[in-house]
């Protein structure tokens, strides 16, 4: 890619960080300003007619503001993040307090570190001419091709990852005690979530979903906080997955535990409108074949966890470590 290339998308990405600081602090993003989308489409429709052919083999710095280290893996010591100087994949770029940065994989696809953010730069798993932003913590935006391709870029986090991405999002992970907070908003085009036991097919324009999952993974928390779009659960079954309609102030809570007999993973959803009554349940041991899951809708009011004892007949069932795991989640 041509130096006057970078140069453009330095310009589109510091004015796009400049319009952004007036919303850093909030759980949802807000809309870019027009003028801003305008230059981000220009930028895009320049590549198009020069007949962009793909990521760049390195990683780009465009900008750093305030403190921001890499480490390169050829290295293995974190040291100044350089403007304009270029990383190998597997680098991993991290900012402090107040620091920033804008990184480019070729002349449209761009991400925003905010501060106290580590990212590490891959190939993606699917294939190595796509790209993959593995977050570790903090707070990004992607800047990227409405029309670009499936499979060529992605969001990883230890928890879930982003796929078919195609747009501009924002995506923050951060700790809440020793648990983990992560939060999708789809700004343009859309993205495929996919975690333990359920996915998001797509998450379009305006469309924001928040994660809490306990370090164990014995709880995953799903609330919808914008937009309505569709989310498929797991039954334990291949054909017949449980697919509901999320919106806003909508739950998913999805508890895992070893079965005292086998160590099989049992599993337990509870589905919850967002008037807080409860809709949808599922039990399930996975990877049992032959095996009926126990479904059941409009749960009774008291009900507020599905009862697996005919599935964990000793020990502590998901249900009880429900209780506690809210009660937990109140106190912080």
């Amino acid at each position: 890619m041509k130096i006057r290339d970078y140069i453009v998308v330095t310009g589109t990405a510091c004015a796009l960080a400049t319009a952004m600081q007036g919303f850093a602090q909030t759980d949802e993003p807000e809309e870019t300003e027009p003028a801003i989308v305008e230059m981000v489409e220009q930028v895009i429709e320049q590549d198009a007619a020069k007949g962009e052919k793909g990521f760049d083999l390195l990683v780009r710095v465009l900008s750093v503001g305030g403190s921001a280290e890499v480490k390169n893996p050829d290295t293995g010591a974190f040291a100044p993040m350089m403007k304009g100087k270029a990383y190998p994949l597997g680098s991993a770029l991290r900012t402090q307090a107040g620091g920033s940065a804008v990184v480019v994989f070729s002349g449209s696809e761009s991400v925003q570190m905010f501060e106290n953010t580590e990212i590490v730069v891959a190939a993606s798993k699917d294939s190595a001419k796509g790209r993959c932003v593995q977050l570790v913590s903090g707070r990004i935006m992607t800047f990227l091709k409405d029309n670009l391709l499936e499979g060529q870029f992605g969001v990883e986090t230890p928890n879930a990852s982003c796929k078919n991405m195609a747009g501009r999002a924002d995506f923050s992970l951060t700790a809440e005690g020793d648990n983990e907070r992560f939060q999708v908003a789809t700004i343009t085009g859309s993205i495929r979530v996919e975690g333990p036991q359920y996915t998001i097919e797509a998450l379009r324009a305006a469309n924001t979903v928040n994660v809490l999952t306990m370090p164990d993974r014995s709880l995953s928390h799903l609330t919808g906080v914008k937009g309505d779009y569709k989310i498929t659960l797991d039954n334990g079954t291949k054909d017949s997955p449980v697919v509901y309609d999320m919106s806003p102030k909508a739950v998913v809570k999805i508890w895992r535990q070893a079965a005292p007999v086998g160590g099989n993973l049992v599993v337990s959803t509870l589905v919850v409108s967002p008037t807080g009554k409860a809709k949808h349940h599922i039990s399930f041991p996975v990877d049992r074949e032959n095996f009926v899951p126990t479904e059941g809708d409009n749960v009774e009011p008291e009900a507020d966890e599905p009862d697996l004892q005919i599935l964990l007949t000793a020990g502590k069932g998901p249900a009880k470590q429900a209780k506690d795991d809210d009660a937990a989640e109140e106190e912080q």
